[in-house]
């Protein structure tokens, strides 16, 4: 039991080794529409683990996740979650729990940690594009041999008004399928990281 509990934990290890580089890359999104879920209180990165998590339940209650996990385990590549912040934030940390708790599900296989490992290297240069381009995590997936991808986000947010400015992180995750090429899944919270009075929209 506990050497099936250590292999994907060490598949997200190797994962995750290769994004530490990610604070490199900072998008910021001003966004009038918030997410569905807003927690507004000091964020670390316990705080930033615990919202993935939660995202988790939603996917395992998703009506297509079901179907597909009923009668087997379907092959699932973890990448994890970006940090598209200059924020230093525990990705292997935060990435490690959800592989863990993904574990604890049984739901899925994971892919082969030597491949993952090769893919993540091969995709550090174009990070966004593989959030955002299902095409990409397609691709991915088919080079790891999977049936699904999880991939996901932290991003900062801005919203403005005419005397206040909050500045938010983002948390996504987004589950792709690989036969059809489309994220049959996605859920977003947002985190209060800071608010502040402004003056002639400074």
């Amino acid at each position: 039991m506990k050497k099936s509990l250590l292999k994907p934990l060490m598949v997200g290890g190797l994962i995750l080794a290769s994004l530490i580089f990610q604070g490199c890359t900072n998008t910021v999104k001003y966004d009038d529409t918030p997410a569905s879920k807003t927690v507004q209180k000091d964020v670390n990165d316990d705080v930033i683990s615990a919202s993935a998590v939660s995202m988790l339940d939603s996917m395992m209650a998703n009506d297509q996740v079901q179907k597909a996990t009923k009668s087997s385990r379907p092959k699932l590549a973890v990448f994890g979650l970006i940090n598209f912040t200059y924020d230093k934030v525990d990705l292997a940390a935060i990435n490690g729990q959800l592989m863990s708790e993904l574990n604890k599900s049984n739901h899925f296989r994971f892919a082969d940690q030597g491949a993952m490992a090769k893919e993540s290297e091969r995709w550090k240069g174009s990070l966004y594009q593989l959030f955002e381009d299902a095409g990409s995590g397609e691709s991915l997936a088919t080079a790891v041999e999977a049936d699904y991808l999880l991939v996901g986000e932290i991003s900062n947010v801005i919203r403005t008004a005419p005397k206040q400015k909050k500045v938010y992180y983002r948390v996504t995750l987004k589950l792709l399928d690989q036969d059809s090429g489309e994220y049959i899944w996605q859920e977003q919270q947002e985190l209060l990281k800071s608010e502040k009075n402004i003056i002639y929209g400074i």
